[in-house]
């Protein structure tokens, strides 16, 4: 789908392209026929997916004449999305968009863009690098707030079993998932953000470079908040992991008791069970419930001498 955002409502339009300064070309989907009516109107050659999705940070950031081509190659647009790469192509005229999947983000700073009373295509990508950074600090905040409703569930429960540790496990495995995608959106943007600028040309502006360096600082928060909320996690993850072992050997505990419990009774009954001739024990009056007698002893004194000891 192709949007074009002006800074006025009426010149937004989602069928065909304009002309005018300050254009945002907002392209998702890598639909061939919109990128060549983005490439008639701009005079732009597009970079393709592949392109973007590089590691390299020629891939990122790239600036020829009044051009710049930028890009983040793990963007994550939402919670319930996979990443996918995200291109920026700058002029003084002209923002281009190159993005595969929605987001919030893009959508808030199209609000924002087309509210405008006059913007360029600088402000344009200013606004869209706030709005980005804003839902990210949105959704992290929903993270840490995932993260101490975690915390809650597994020391202030007051019965770990099995099942509660199992799906605290599986919680804990997607949330880190969530984080771990916002950490790349965050560090994708803010190494972009860095080069730019560094390298911002002449033609960028003093109050955009000013916006810029704002949001270095967001995301730099962000980054630290991303490294806390990791501590944490895996803190829970050791945390989840331990209940569990204690849970482990509880049970090994409980079964080796049992197994040495049960011996000498099993010995007295194997000795009392032999087919012999001669067997006092045989001709005694009460013989059977003085066997009885000394079988149930053999299992409650070393019961006893566990409990003494703290062994169970």
């Amino acid at each position: 789908m192709l949007t074009c955002h002006a800074s006025s409502a009426a010149s937004a339009t989602t069928t065909g392209v304009a002309g005018t300064d300050g254009c945002w070309f907002d392209l998702v989907g890598g639909d061939a026929g919109e990128r060549t009516q983005v490439e008639a109107a701009t005079g732009l050659r597009l970079p393709d997916r592949e392109h973007l999705g590089g590691i390299e940070l020629s891939n990122r950031v790239g600036i020829a004449g009044d051009v710049l081509r930028l890009g983040i190659p793990y963007f994550s647009p939402d919670d319930d999305v996979a990443p996918s790469p995200v291109g920026f192509v700058l002029t003084p005229r002209y923002l281009v968009s190159l993005r595969y999947a929605p987001s919030p983000a893009f959508d808030l700073a199209a609000e924002r863009v087309r509210a405008a009373a006059a913007g360029t295509s600088t402000d344009a990508f200013v606004t869209l690098v706030q709005s980005i950074v804003g839902s990210a600090a949105d959704r992290m905040e929903a993270v840490a707030a995932e993260v101490g409703t975690l915390s809650t569930r597994i020391f202030d429960s007051g019965r770990r079993n099995t099942a509660l540790l199992r799906s605290t496990l599986a919680e804990i495995g997607r949330v880190e998932t969530r984080l771990a995608r916002l950490r790349l959106s965050a560090t994708g943007l803010l190494r972009l953000v860095l080069a730019l600028r560094e390298e911002a040309p002449a033609w960028f502006g003093k109050p955009a470079l000013a916006h810029l360096h704002a949001a270095q600082k967001d995301l730099d928060v962000l980054c630290e908040f991303d490294s806390q909320l990791t501590d944490k996690l895996q803190f829970l993850l050791d945390a989840v992991l331990g209940f569990i072992n204690i849970d482990q050997n509880d049970v090994i505990k409980i079964l080796t008791v049992a197994s040495v419990v049960s011996i000498p009774p099993v010995i007295l009954a194997g000795i009392w069970g032999m087919n012999f001739d001669r067997m006092p024990e045989l001709h005694a009056p009460h013989a059977y419930p003085l066997a009885l007698v000394a079988i149930a002893l053999s299992i409650v004194l070393p019961l006893l001498w566990f409990k003494r000891r703290n062994w169970m």
